[in-house]
């Protein structure tokens, strides 16, 4: 009996002496969450953008973490649905980290970027919607570009490199692709060029040779296409059954994803020009070395567009690096970002937008090569 009580003494020791090393080395670590949809229709996105952070993540924590705390990764799954995307985002807050990369649909983040700012936790979001850091939210910080500055490369590239002078535009009824559309109109405005023809489709469409018929009988010498990959990759597909091989595409970021040329067949992306905040051609040997790395890590292909948030966690890192796990110190840095991250230059803005170097490229014979580059530096 006396022995039986001793051993239970001895196991509540060690438990409790587990529990306390846990707590220890929870508090020697940095939280950092990351929404990403990673089931749903824009699964194959999220997954990128987790695997960019991953693979900084892990360069972090191999080097010895920061100021010897290693990062403690938390990919939470945002859905490809805003609506449930919220719910996602309560999770992240619960988690109680330093700091939060996401949310990525632009939905999602104007649904509930309160939530953050209640808990005064800086959210690095994804989404492209002007109104996003327009909010006033001092919380809110963007790693992607508003449309805004977007369609004026891509047509600049148009007129510049094609001479495209009677362009089509096809565009997604939803709030992403609504945004690049009205962009994109007032870009072509400032041209003096009209659109021969505009057509839209439904997020969910599969068959889009009604607008693509349209489009061939205004007689257009170029596309511009404006969607989620899904979309995307069937409308090139369907392009190219039609005969319409010569109609050059011009699409935003998303068209330069794998999941586009997957369904489309890698023959039907030949030619396309997108802008992207990343060229896998881009032939500095540090945006090499990062490709490389990429390829020996996780043998699929990346997708240009999402890589930035390989770049955010070295952000995050350096600013954690010089003030601490403080949130309201990192949220004063970020406000005021100055920062040649491995990937592109990035500089906040009086909004909040962390706006970083654009590029335009064109796919021609299996590879993705530079056509104009761009350092982009808000106005004050």
């Amino acid at each position: 009996m006396y022995k039986s009580r001793i051993t239970q003494v001895l196991v509540i020791a060690m438990m409790l002496v587990l529990v306390g090393s846990m707590v220890a080395m929870a508090a020697d670590t940095i939280k950092i969450c990351h929404l990403a949809p990673l089931t749903g229709g824009s699964a194959f996105q999220g997954q990128i953008l987790v695997n960019a952070a991953k693979l900084a993540v892990e360069e972090i924590n191999a080097a010895g973490g920061i100021n010897g705390m290693l990062i403690e990764y938390i990919p939470i799954d945002e859905t490809s649905s805003s609506s449930s995307g919220i719910e996602a985002v309560r999770k992240a807050i619960a988690e109680d980290p330093v700091v939060v990369i996401g949310p990525n649909r632009s939905g999602t983040i104007l649904a509930a970027e309160n939530l953050w700012r209640e808990a005064k936790i800086p959210f690095l979001v994804d989404g492209t919607n002007a109104d996003i850091t327009k909010r006033g939210n001092p919380y809110t910080f963007r790693m992607q570009v508003e449309s805004t500055y977007w369609a004026p490369l891509l047509i600049r590239t148009a007129l510049e490199y094609y001479g495209v002078e009677k362009p089509a535009v096809i565009y997604g009824l939803n709030d992403y692709s609504k945004d690049l559309w009205n962009a994109t109109k007032a870009a072509l405005d400032e041209q003096g060029i009209k659109p021969v023809t505009v057509q839209t489709f439904n997020d969910g469409d599969r068959d889009f040779t009604a607008q693509l018929l349209k489009v061939r009988a205004a007689g257009a010498d170029a596309l511009f296409c404006f969607g989620y990959e899904t979309e995307q990759g069937i409308i090139l597909r369907q392009r190219s059954e039609l005969g319409l091989q010569d109609l050059r595409i011009f699409g935003e970021r998303g068209c330069a994803s794998p999941a586009v040329s997957d369904l489309a067949g890698l023959e039907n992306v030949e030619g396309v020009v997108t802008t992207t905040n990343f060229c896998t051609g881009d032939p500095d040997p540090v945006k090499q070395e990062f490709v490389r790395k990429w390829n020996e890590t996780y043998n699929v292909a990346m997708s240009p567009t999402h890589v930035c948030h390989y770049d955010t966690i070295h952000i995050l890192a350096d600013i954690i690096g010089r003030v601490g796990t403080d949130r309201e110190a990192i949220r004063e840095e970020l406000a005021n970002l100055d920062f040649q991250a491995p990937l592109g230059y990035y500089r906040a803005d009086k909004y909040g937008n962390l706006s970083h170097t654009m590029y335009s490229q064109v796919f021609e014979n299996g590879e993705w090569k530079i056509l104009l580059m761009e350092d982009y530096y808000p106005a004050e």
